[in-house]
């Protein structure tokens, strides 16, 4: 790739295409949880008209389940009104624990560099607030994310 990304740090349009190319093909071979989908080559339009080279990385539906207590429902056939609002209750807080994020990495003309965007909601798509996300991060990246002026 470019001699000059050694130096300073940025990229080429060019080296950002290649790059999110290899990134899509290396994701596809490594063996990780199948649930999780592919990043995916997005081509950009201009003025209407899709651009054959230009383009962003999309990683769409990543789920995450925030937690929430799951109960045991006992098996019987004998089921009364209670038993069906409770159920329908617990129907909804699981939909309200399942996060779900949609990741998308940009190149930036104005500084060279990739630039990761990403959006958290729940299931029913209802935005994620900040703290919401911050208790889906691992605790590694919750260090580093104190440590900044967020």
């Amino acid at each position: 790739m470019g001699g000059s990304s050694v130096r300073d740090g940025t990229l080429s349009l060019g080296e950002f295409i290649a790059s999110a190319k290899v990134l899509i093909e290396k994701w596809k071979e490594i063996d990780i949880d199948d649930s999780l989908p592919d990043w995916q080559w997005k081509h950009c339009c201009m003025m209407g008209v899709p651009s054959k080279e230009e383009g962003y990385l999309v990683l769409e539906g990543v789920y995450h389940n925030h937690g929430g207590s799951q109960e045991q429902i006992e098996d019987s056939n004998n089921f009364d009104d209670a038993d069906i609002v409770r159920d329908d209750t617990w129907v909804q807080s699981s939909i309200e624990n399942v996060h779900v994020y949609d990741y998308h990495v940009v190149y930036s003309f104005s500084y060279k560099v990739p630039v990761l965007y990403f959006q958290g909601h729940q299931a029913g798509g209802q935005l994620l607030t900040l703290d919401e996300i911050k208790e889906d991060l691992p605790s590694h990246s919750l260090k580093i994310l104190g440590a900044s002026p967020l």
